[in-house]
Parts: structure tokens; sequence; C-alpha cells
């Protein structure tokens, strides 16, 4: 009777155990039911994108040159130095000119003597009192004088190294004392007109549709704050062998900030809407060219609509179907998620 018993209390408690589990196993069921994933989400709304394309650049100055010597001599004075900005005809050096400045004064000297016998003899030939021959070799000779002062002025302003364009002085060779000679290919100054710099840009042969002149281009480089830029010209012939159209972009440098050889992430915006619908780009899920995304409902479900893309950025995608202004998107999280799947979200992000 007593081993009787004994089984009869085990059984009960496996009984009781059992129901227990069950119990337990059911309240957990319930519990992973209704337990909602944390997302973070985002508003589609309405703003600006444009339609763009990527490159690489390096600055460079749209004039610059060497300065060299019209004539021979020696250096007397340098008056600019390196990182100096110049006007044209601005005086950079001056050379020795005491030879060149006693014979203009001889010259017109010549030609003062000659200017008042020219004048006399015209009152003489007005009264017939000598021939047309004489009063004309006469005028002649006034007039060959009067060219050689025009050409000893000249070697006089060749003495004087003027800058040819407006610019910053990048180098600078010529020393005082130096001898110069006349057309050495030995250049003095090295001029680099600054204050306009452009870029050369290699786009594809697919977006020349879409490139004009006068399409606005951003600049990026390290350590600065983008740099506005537009599309100066374009060739009319594309690379055979590299299928691209070499374009040429103006940057204003009036500020003096940028320097040629700078290198810059270049934007070129082809087209631009103010209105287009956007979500970040981080919502987007593309499976076999595809594309979607995750909408949070009133009832913090998701579910998986698919999109038609416009354009894009580095952050913004422009939706042309699939969702409306104002709809929650997931941006974060979509990987444990599927339709119906009730969400929390976490933060709702601003872009």
């Amino acid at each position: 009777m007593k081993k009787l018993s004994l089984v009869a209390m085990l059984l009960c408690s496996a009984a009781l155990l059992s129901g227990c589990n069950k119990a337990n196993s059911s309240n957990n069921s319930d519990t992973a039911e209704i337990v909602a994933i944390p997302v973070e989400a985002a508003l589609a709304r309405r703003g600006e994108i444009s339609s763009s394309y990527h490159t690489n650049a390096t600055l460079a100055a749209r004039a610059e040159t060497d300065v060299i010597s019209k004539t021979s001599g020696i250096v007397q004075q340098v008056l600019v130095e390196e990182g100096d900005y110049v006007v044209a005809g601005q005086l950079l050096a001056q050379l020795d000119n005491e030879r060149q400045r006693y014979m203009l004064a001889k010259e017109q000297a010549e030609l003062s003597r000659l200017d008042s016998e020219l004048k006399r003899m015209a009152e003489m030939y007005q009264r017939k009192l000598i021939s047309t021959d004489v009063y004309e070799k006469l005028r002649w000779q006034y007039d060959a004088t009067s060219a050689s002062v025009a050409l000893a002025e000249l070697n006089v302003r060749e003495t004087e190294i003027r800058a040819p364009i407006a610019g910053v002085v990048s180098r600078r060779y010529v020393k005082t004392g130096q001898l110069i000679s006349q057309m050495a290919p030995q250049s003095l100054y090295h001029l680099v007109a600054n204050a306009e710099l452009e870029a050369v840009v290699h786009i594809p042969e697919q977006q020349l549709a879409q490139a004009k002149a006068g399409q606005a281009a951003i600049l990026n480089f390290a350590g600065m704050l983008p740099v506005n830029a537009n599309v100066s010209r374009i060739s009319p012939v594309v690379d055979a062998q590299s299928g691209t159209v070499r374009t040429t972009l103006i940057i204003d440098n009036s500020t003096g900030e940028l320097r040629p050889g700078m290198f810059a992430q270049v934007e070129l915006k082809f087209d631009v809407k103010s209105a287009a619908l956007l979500v970040p780009k981080r919502a987007v899920i593309t499976t076999d060219n595809q594309h979607s995304v995750f909408v949070v409902d009133t009832e913090s479900k998701v579910s998986r609509k698919s999109v038609n893309l416009g354009y894009s950025s580095d952050t913004a995608v422009e939706i042309l179907a699939g969702i409306t202004e104002g709809e929650q998107v997931v941006i974060a999280g979509q990987g444990a998620l599927k339709e119906q799947s009730l969400v929390t979200i976490v933060t709702t992000r601003q872009f």
C-alpha cells in the first residue's frame, strides 16, 4: 500500500509540473508576439535635389606667364617679391638705361633742330622761294628723325621690366646687379593670374546630353568650406580612347583663398529639382534591382512598399512613386523586419 501511495504522489507531481511548463511556455509565446522591434525613422519630405556627376580635378591659373627682358643691361633695382600682387603694366625691375637716355636726348635735339628749320622752310616754300624738292627732302628728314626719337624712347622703356598681366608673383629669378641678355630664354619673374582659376574635368559621354555651359558646380577641398564654380566651356570632341569630354570650370578666387595646384572633389549639377519628394538614402532596400522601403503606419506596424527612384545625392534619394509626403520610413533596423512587424521608433532623424 505504501508503494502504491508513493507512485500516486509521483504521478500527481509530474502532472503538476507538466501543467506549469505549458503555462510558462504559453506566457513566453504571448510575450514574444508583442515585443516591438526598435528602429530609427525619418519623414518623407519635399526638398531640393540635383542630378549630378562626381569627379576630381586640380586647380590651375587661367593665365600665367614668364617675364623676360627685351633688352640687355644690368639690373639696378628689384621692386617686387614673391607673393606680391601686381597689376598689368606695373614696374617690376629697372635696368641700367644711361646709354639709352643719352641716345634719346641726342635724337630729340636733332628733331628739335629740324622742326625749327622745317617751319622756316615752310614759310619760304609758301612764298615759292625754295623748290618743292628741297622742302620735301627736309620734311622726309624730319619724319625719319621723329621715328628715331620714337625708337630711342622705346629703348628707354624696354629697360623697365613691367608686368604683362595682373596677378601674383609666384617666382622671382632676377637679382640686383645681374647682367640680363636681350631676349634670353631665362625668365626674370613668373606671374600667375589667380583672381579666377579654372579646373578641367572629363565627363562621360553618357552625361554629355545633360551638360551645358553655365551650369553650377561645387568644389570641395580638405579643411575648407565648399566653393561654387561654373561650367565655362565644353569640348565639341569626345576623346575616342577614354570616351569622355573635356569640360572647363571657372572658379572665382577674388578672396585669394585658393591656390593653383590645389586638389578638389568636384560635383557637377546637371539639373535641380526644388520640390522633389525625398527620403534618406539609408531607407532604400535594393534587391534584384527592385527598390523598396519599410513604412510605419499609425499602429506602429511596418509594411514594405516598392518605390521608383529619381535623382540621388550623398544622403538623400528622390522618390518618384510608391510613398507620399509625411510618411515615416525606417532608416535603421530593417534587417529584423518583415511585413506587419511591430516596431517602436527610437529616434526620428532629420535629413
